[in-house]
Parts: C-alpha cells; sequence; structure tokens
C-alpha cells in the first residue's frame, strides 16, 4: 500500500509528474507513454501515482487544460493585442495559431482535435472541463464580434466566420505532405486569403 506523503511532499511529487508528463507525452505520445515513464522521474512507486492521478489520460488532460490559458494569452498578444489593424491583426493570429501547433504539442488537442478534447472530458468526467475550454475562446471571440460591430470584419455567424480562420491549421496539421518551399509560401499565402475575405467587403478596400 502506498505510504501517505505530507502537503508539502504531495505538491512536491504532483509537480513531478506534471512535470514527467510534459516530457513523456512530448517524447512518446500518451498511447506509448506508461505509468512507469511518470513515476521514474518523480521518484515514487507506481501504486502511488493513483495517490494523485486516476490514469495517464487524467494526467494529460490536466496539463492540456493547465496548458490552454498560456497559449491562448500568447495567440492574443502576437495578434490581436499587437495592432490595431483589423487584417494585420487576423493574419498574424492564424500564424501564431500555426506557431503553437508547430512548436506546442498540447496545442494539437486544443486547437486542432476538439472532439478528441471532448471525449477525453467525458471518459473523465473532469467537472466542467468543456466550459473552462469555451472560455479560453471567449476574448478572442468577443474582440472578433467587436470588430464586426465596427464594420472591420464582414457580418454572418461569428463561429463559423472564426471556424474559416482555424482552417489555417490543415497547413502545419499536413506538413509532412508539403514540400518545405510550398509551406513557407502557403503559411504567407493563406492567412492573408483568409483575412481579405473576412475585411475586404467589410472596408471596401481593394485585395
Amino acid at each position: 500500500m502506498p505510504r501517505a506523503f505530507t502537503p508539502v511532499e504531495k505538491e512536491t511529487i504532483r509537480e513531478r509528474l506534471m512535470q514527467a508528463g510534459r516530457d513523456c507525452f512530448t517524447r512518446y505520445g500518451l498511447k506509448k507513454t506508461t505509468i512507469e515513464d511518470l513515476v521514474g522521474p518523480a521518484g515514487i512507486a507506481k501504486a502511488s501515482f493513483y495517490l494523485f492521478f486516476d490514469s495517464k489520460e487524467a494526467l494529460y488532460a490536466q496539463i492540456v487544460f493547465e496548458e490552454m490559458p498560456a497559449m491562448m494569452d500568447r495567440i492574443a498578444a502576437a495578434s490581436y493585442r499587437k495592432t490595431e489593424d483589423t487584417r494585420e491583426a487576423l493574419i498574424l493570429l492564424m500564424k501564431a495559431v500555426v506557431h503553437e501547433i508547430e512548436t506546442n504539442p498540447f496545442s494539437k488537442v486544443i486547437v486542432d482535435q476538439p472532439d478528441e478534447l471532448a471525449r477525453l472530458a467525458q471518459s473523465l468526467d473532469f467537472e466542467g472541463i468543456l466550459e473552462q475550454a469555451q472560455v479560453m475562446f471567449t476574448p478572442i471571440a468577443e474582440w472578433f464580434v467587436k470588430k464586426q460591430e465596427e464594420g472591420e470584419i464582414v457580418s454572418g455567424d461569428p463561429q463559423e466566420l472564426i471556424y474559416a480562420l482555424g482552417l489555417i491549421k490543415l497547413l502545419p496539421v499536413n506538413r509532412d505532405r508539403i514540400p518545405d518551399s510550398l509551406y513557407d509560401r502557403m503559411y504567407e499565402l493563406i492567412p492573408r486569403v483568409i483575412a481579405d475575405g473576412l475585411t475586404c467587403p467589410a472596408r471596401r478596400r481593394d485585395a
């Protein structure tokens, strides 16, 4: 039976498990990571793992949802907080999403696999987990609607138009299938095309 830990030990071990999870899930992925991979760096026995998390999936979910606020803040800081120009902000926002997918392995679940996120939340029965995810996207949605009201972005269902922005994720997700030179050109072209479609009619500007 696992020994009891003091409150200080629990806090330290939990943080070690979180860090081990980030390292292992990044290196091996969720399916290939074992409990043994996680408890070794944390310095605890396998049985003790379950004093902190019900499963490796629960640890993975916790890491994903702790990543979300920082990820959304980085995207906002790199886009609509950086410039007053709506078209430029949309372009920068899409490029920031690409950057997150390319550099942050946990962002793929958040940005590219909403169905997987829902399944994970449902299977783990995390209270309010999907509501938390929705809240993280609220600032971007509010900025988008504000720009619609100002006539800077075309009219239409905001959710559907935001989905149009999300099409940029198809670029990094399919990077292995795209030659580097073409990828670089598409990285510059696609955000401009989408941003033009969302702003040109509203602002009566030339492409």
